[in-house]
């Protein structure tokens, strides 16, 4: 066998893997419950606010931890980057990280991803790879630039978009072209 087919026998399993949970990704489809259809009456939603969320890496990193001071310095990231990578008995594939995944971020969804992590996609992360990639997610959290992230470093906050609602007027009663109350007509321009 030739050195190009074995490399391509070799990386078939993870595309294959990649390509599976993408379908059952996009084949998926939320529960709704009572929720309205979309693109009916929105006055009656509530109005979107702002807030706070965490990056599923800084939960990680904030697991790692190690004296729970609630800072996570780079010497913990270290020890607990190298304690998840032998909580892996070989190099992980797509198929072991999406384990891992779950276990360590929540969901198989989460950032970062198998392909953060693969930058010669090649199927497999290394230890180099693994320890880079770390290293460049808490760089990017550590906003001060110390060396150590704190729990507020770790928190995003977003503000809401601050549309206005149209009620009546010219978009906001559906009329002339087609719209109608049930939608499907064009907006205007």
């Amino acid at each position: 066998m030739n050195s190009s087919f074995k490399r391509s026998f070799r990386i078939a399993p993870a595309l294959l893997a990649i390509t599976t949970l993408n379908l059952a990704a996009c084949s998926s489809t939320p529960d709704r419950g009572d929720e309205p259809p979309r693109g009916g009456d929105r006055q009656d939603r509530p109005a979107r606010t702002s807030g706070t969320f965490i990056q599923p890496a800084a939960l990680l990193f904030a697991d790692m931890d190690s004296n729970k001071d609630k800072v996570t310095t780079r010497d913990e990231l270290m020890a607990g980057v190298q304690a998840e990578w032998e909580s892996f008995d070989r190099n992980p594939s797509a198929i072991t990280f999406a384990s891992w995944s779950v276990r360590a971020l929540g969901s198989t969804d989460a950032n970062p991803t198998f392909m953060s992590f693969d930058r010669d996609f090649n199927g497999v992360i290394s230890k180099s790879e693994w320890s880079e990639q770390f290293d460049t997610l808490f760089t990017r959290l550590d906003k001060d630039g110390n060396g150590a992230l704190e729990r507020s470093e770790m928190i995003v906050a977003f503000a809401a978009p601050q549309g206005r609602r149209q009620q009546g007027g010219e978009r906001g009663e559906r009329g002339e072209r087609g719209g109608g109350r049930g939608g499907g007509g064009r907006p205007p321009r």
